[in-house]
């Protein structure tokens, strides 16, 4: 992942069919399979998984459970743990893709190990959507 792919990524309409932007994500994990990237290509791939997640909200339909457990794996695997831009993004993922497994491991963590900041993010996150992280379309259905 570099600058050119993230700002491709970014300059995507913000509405993509569901094909598309599946073909996207699975390119952004595959990106993940070649090493291990540092902690600056890390954030780059929180920010494009980010634009891709806006667009999977877009579609309106909830990601397969497979696919929401590889990218949650995905998020947790790029998540600089000492980042708030960093933890920023990972909740504003988790959010938009109703990604539970990787709320659920983010705020299993010791909040010892994790700055003061940080560890309050995280227990707000869990706080604000509950039961309800599996589907990013909850609030909607609440109005």
């Amino acid at each position: 992942m570099n600058h050119e792919e993230l700002q491709r990524i970014t300059a995507l309409p913000d509405y993509l069919p569901s094909p598309q932007v599946e073909k996207e994500l699975a390119s952004l994990l595959r990106s993940f399979r070649h090493g291990m990237p540092d902690a600056q290509e890390k954030l780059l791939m929180m920010e494009a998984l980010a634009q891709l997640a806006d667009r999977q909200w877009q579609t309106f339909e909830i990601l397969p459970h497979a696919a929401r457990k590889r990218l949650s794996a995905f998020a947790i695997g790029v998540w600089e743990r000492r980042s708030l831009a960093s933890t920023a993004l990972l909740i504003s993922i988790i959010r938009t893709l109703g990604l539970a497994d990787a709320l659920a491991f983010a705020t299993s963590l010791d909040p010892q190990t994790l700055d003061t900041i940080i560890a309050a993010e995280l227990r707000e996150a869990l706080a604000e959507f509950g039961d309800t992280v599996g589907n990013p379309y909850t609030q909607i259905k609440q109005r």
